[in-house]
């Protein structure tokens, strides 16, 4: 018996280069006039653009993305908001777009025929045979760093639309414009101003990502980002909450933490055992076609449970904590210094070094903050290298599996310094920047593997709370004495006082690695005629070494990768069974009388 195709995660589209050929796609469209319109995701707040765009109360979502588009050509994206990809075919022409954070990526193909559209990559790449060449730029973007912050994709033959960018086609040939361009005016107004703005923004947005009938659950960490959209969310909607334990790794265990959000936020829990579910425990041959490098191959077993357990419960939406990091300014280090010293402004510059020197809980000295954040975050600034907590470590001891040859062939430690063009204005604005971007890849990645049945939903993520981040005066978002000042003020009495009194966080770090060390047959396929020694990325010595002291020897981060990677290449070939593409005569094209609806 043939295996069943993979179900597809949205839509797949082709637009040919003649223009008598049909353009087709799978599944249907919808007609909306005289166009067709393939969508995927959710819009926030549908009922309000209804009344906007002067449609009726029972208007669909595609109809609402049309009628948008065109009273907004230039402009959809902001005032459609939601998670979103759509293709909008009139004729020869048609449109690319999706949500301003590009939370729904949408991929596409380009070849001599036309251009292949879709929001699943692993579909795309099976129907285009992209698979055949893996992309040795993004390759090299994620072993230096973990993570790839362009148009790039793991295949060559593949790129896909960034945040705040849109396409146009016409018959068959692309065209990208647009791009994300970060808000630069501080908003003016006090503390309590800018809490209240807080407060509301993150209503509005949870109230965006619940799901119109009601079934929607929580990831819930114990963490403050997950307990604040749990808070937020049970004041609007019955809500479940899932969180994974780790009763045998304490340090990753967070428990009593969950529970004192619990006594706070009371709903019904429902508890994920990680020894059970926990990272390696299934894999590392997952016989299927792996469509990306993720840390979902790791967290295989535990992404299953999860969404088995909210299909269990009905939820058909699950509601994540991701972005919190950077919209609430987690670890923020006083970027704002080096724009008081690019703008000439001594006596501040002095005030609020000594200031952070005096009552940060680090301990360092002024002159510390001087030459860490304002001289050399300026330096980093204007040559375009990016800001970190820590500056990057040499590749060399980050990852030291790799191959010299092979690091200094690609770049790798100049890759680790430039992960993103996108620029702000300011050197604490680009801090933001960067922060929010690797959080919009995460969530972006998770998409990936989407769960059938149940989605992700990211609401902290939603384009006015980045906004808001943004836009918050650097001596409201920065206080040395406490870390996320303004989100532990706006959710004070909301939010579990214990969980807002909160100053670190565990990290999952322990369980990860005792799941690598529980199950060996990871170390014995990963160390058995590697691909990315074949490949010429990695020593296989040193690899070897890496593999028996997991998590003592370089970063984990790269170690991580570095094995999704080699996962990733050796699934490669499931891509080849014919099975698993779409058929011709499975299709539906707008100049037929099929729709698909």
């Amino acid at each position: 018996m043939q295996p069943a195709r993979p179900s597809l995660d949205g839509f797949l589209v082709a637009l040919p280069t003649e223009t008598p050929a049909r353009v087709h796609g799978w599944p249907g469209f919808q007609r909306v006039g005289e166009s067709a319109v393939w969508f995927h995701g959710f819009l926030a707040s549908p009922a309000s653009l209804r009344r906007e765009l002067d449609l009726a109360k029972s208007a669909p979502l595609a109809q609402i993305v049309a009628a948008g588009l065109r009273r907004w050509p230039a402009d959809a994206a902001e005032r459609m908001v939601g998670e979103y990809a759509a293709v909008v075919v009139d004729g020869p022409d048609a449109v690319l777009f999706g949500d301003r954070m590009g939370l729904r990526p949408l991929y596409f193909a380009c070849g001599a025929d036309g251009t292949v559209v879709s929001t699943d990559l692993g579909a795309l790449a099976r129907q285009t045979g992209a698979w055949h060449e893996p992309d040795e730029d993004y390759l090299a973007d994620m072993f230096s760093t973990g993570l790839h912050l362009g148009p790039r994709t793991p295949y060559r033959g593949i790129s896909r639309l960034q945040p705040g960018e849109f396409a146009s086609c016409r018959a068959g040939r692309l065209r990208v414009r647009g791009g994300w361009r970060p808000l630069s005016e501080p908003r003016p107004g006090t503390f309590d101003e800018h809490q209240d703005l807080l407060r509301a923004t993150v209503k509005h947005a949870v109230a965006g990502a619940l799901s119109s009938d009601g079934t929607d659950a929580v990831e819930l960490s114990g963490g403050l980002d997950t307990s604040t959209v749990l808070a937020v969310a049970t004041g609007i909607a019955p809500i479940h909450a899932l969180s994974f334990v780790h009763p045998g790794s304490p340090g990753s265990d967070e428990s009593s933490w969950i529970r004192a959000v619990l006594r706070s936020t009371p709903a019904p829990w429902h508890p994920i055992d990680a020894t059970e579910h926990g990272p390696f425990t299934a894999g590392p041959e997952l016989g299927t076609f792996l469509p990306a490098p993720t840390r979902r191959i790791l967290n295989w077993a535990p992404s299953a449970a999860e969404e088995a357990l909210a299909r269990g419960l009905g939820a058909s939406t699950i509601l994540t904590g991701e972005g919190g990091d950077a919209v609430f300014f987690a670890g923020l280090l006083p970027w704002y210094l080096a724009d008081l010293l690019r703008t000439g402004r001594w006596a501040q510059l002095q005030r609020e070094s000594l200031r952070w020197g005096a009552q940060s809980e680090l301990g360092r000295s002024a002159a510390f903050w001087v030459r860490r954040a304002a001289i050399d975050g300026l330096r980093r600034w204007r040559s375009g290298r990016t800001l970190t907590l820590e500056p990057p470590r040499p590749i060399a001891a980050s990852a030291p599996w790799l191959r010299q040859a092979y690091i200094e062939r690609h770049r790798l430690q100049h890759r680790a310094q430039v992960t993103t063009t996108v620029r702000a204005r300011s050197v604490h604005g680009q801090a933001v920047v960067e922060n929010v971007l690797r959080c919009v890849e995460f969530a972006r990645s998770r998409q990936l593997f989407a769960p059938e049945g149940v989605e992700l939903r990211h609401p902290l993520l939603a384009p006015s709370l980045v906004d808001v981040a943004m836009t918050t005066p650097w001596d409201i978002a920065a206080d040395p004495r406490i870390d996320r000042a303004v989100q532990r003020y706006a959710f004070a009495g909301l939010v579990s006082e214990t969980v807002l009194r909160r100053r670190s966080k565990s990290i999952a770090d322990e369980a990860i690695l005792h799941g690598f060390e529980r199950h060996p047959r990871w170390r014995e396929y990963l160390g058995a005629n590697p691909q990315i020694v074949q490949r010429g990325y990695v020593d296989a010595d040193a690899w070897d070494r890496a593999l028996r002291s997991a998590g003592r020897i370089g970063a984990v981060t790269q170690f991580y990768t570095a094995m999704q990677i080699e996962v990733w290449l050796r699934h490669l070939h499931y891509a080849a069974d014919p099975t698993q593409r779409i058929a011709e005569s499975e299709y539906f094209s707008p100049g037929s009388a099929d729709s698909g609806n």
